[in-house]
């Protein structure tokens, strides 16, 4: 089992990720970790034993999700759009009194589909082998 335990082994990029999670028939993602600047988000196939997924966000000045949600792993659910391609009243939001770039998962809701954001300087994750599991 990979279970990279030091900086070496985090992976960086968006379509890096967006494929990582696309390799699972579904995610479910938690909130597991936010502080001043980091937050650590986990996507698991089964809470009850572990996650596949860390994706650590630092430098963090802004962030719109739940502590909990599912994505559809059928279509892209990682993205990290341009700046300009943002509603102007968002990029307000987004970047008052912060910069980074803006992050986001795409989150299967009750009454339709639905985008979270966090912004955040850096982005990088780390994974599991395919079917294996991380402890909590």
């Amino acid at each position: 089992m990979n279970t990279p335990n030091n900086k070496a082994e985090y992976e960086t990029g968006e379509q890096a990720l967006n494929a990582a999670i696309m390799e699972h028939p579904w995610m479910d993602f938690y909130l597991v970790s936010l502080d001043e600047t980091h937050a650590t988000v986990r996507g698991t196939l089964d809470i009850s034993y572990g996650y596949q997924l860390q994706i650590e966000f630092i430098g963090v000045g802004f962030i719109d999700c739940p502590i909990s949600w599912k994505s559809d792993t059928g279509s892209m659910v990682f993205s990290s759009p341009l700046v300009d391609t943002l509603p102007i009243d968002a990029r307000k939001r987004f970047f008052d009194n912060n910069r980074g770039d803006v992050y986001r998962f795409a989150v299967e809701g009750f009454h339709g589909p639905w985008f979270a954001y966090i912004v955040a300087e850096e982005m990088r994750f780390r994974r599991s082998d395919k079917w294996a599991y991380l402890p909590w």
